[in-house]
């Protein structure tokens, strides 16, 4: 693994000569519920994307800890930035990543607000307009079998969140609550739905084991070694 902001710039050009692909983790700083600290979505991707570096000897960009949170605004801890802010910020790293030599440049998300989503994706079509770049976007959850979790349509701080992390950082989770599944309206647009999210939790903490957690880290990880076989690969180029 490279890690990108413990090198000089000589040792990134030399690292360079064996492989020209970075990882950049992006969280947010969000509520997870009375349980989990408000770094749950960086760590957790940092910690994905920091064993698929070190699997397959690519760089490792410092995380983005702020993102798009929406449906927790209103809770202590959750500080957001804006979908343009966001897709502004990505886009600049993206081709600030070329200039310095990368070729290839694979964001790893652990925030998967809709919001937030595509202002990365719109970052990563802005970057490709202006730059010679293969980009990928990953999204952490979608890289978890459905069938290891025992929770239907688990979520936002529930079994999948809090089994990870009890295995990364047991000491920052506290007793975990029970199942919640705040309602919300299907097509109503809300200024604000902090009325309806209770304390903050989507989906069922309470079935959430250390061993899960590193059951779901390993299919994470193996999922973002998938996605850099895709972007490496010259299958897909024009």
């Amino acid at each position: 693994m490279k890690l990108l902001e413990e090198m000089s710039w000589p040792q990134i050009e030399e690292g360079q000569r064996e492989s020209r692909t970075v990882i950049l983790p992006v969280g947010a700083t969000e509520e997870h519920g009375p349980h989990l600290p408000v770094f749950t979505d960086t760590i957790e991707a940092l910690v994905v994307a920091r064993a698929a570096a070190q699997r397959r000897g690519v760089f490792l960009a410092p995380p983005l800890h702020y993102g798009v949170c929406c449906s927790t605004r209103g809770f202590p801890g959750t500080i957001a930035v804006g979908h343009d802010a966001l897709r502004a910020y990505a886009k600049d790293l993206l081709v600030s990543f070329a200039e310095s030599g990368f070729e290839r440049a694979l964001i790893l998300t652990g925030h998967a607000g809709s919001q937030h989503i595509s202002a990365l994706k719109e970052a990563c079509q802005m970057a490709l307009q202006g730059c010679d770049l293969s980009v990928s976007l990953v999204s952490l959850f979608d890289l978890i079998d459905p069938k290891a979790v025992e929770t239907a349509g688990d979520g936002h701080a529930g079994e999948i969140e809090s089994s990870m992390m009890l295995a990364i950082r047991s000491d920052l989770v506290a007793e975990l609550p029970g199942k919640h599944s705040p309602q919300r309206p299907r097509f109503l647009i809300l200024r604000s739905v902090r009325h309806l999210m209770g304390n903050g939790i989507m989906g069922d903490p309470s079935l959430a084991t250390p061993e899960k957690g590193r059951l779901f880290l390993e299919m994470a990880t193996e999922g973002v070694i998938r996605a850099l076989d895709e972007l490496e690969s010259d299958l897909w180029r024009a």
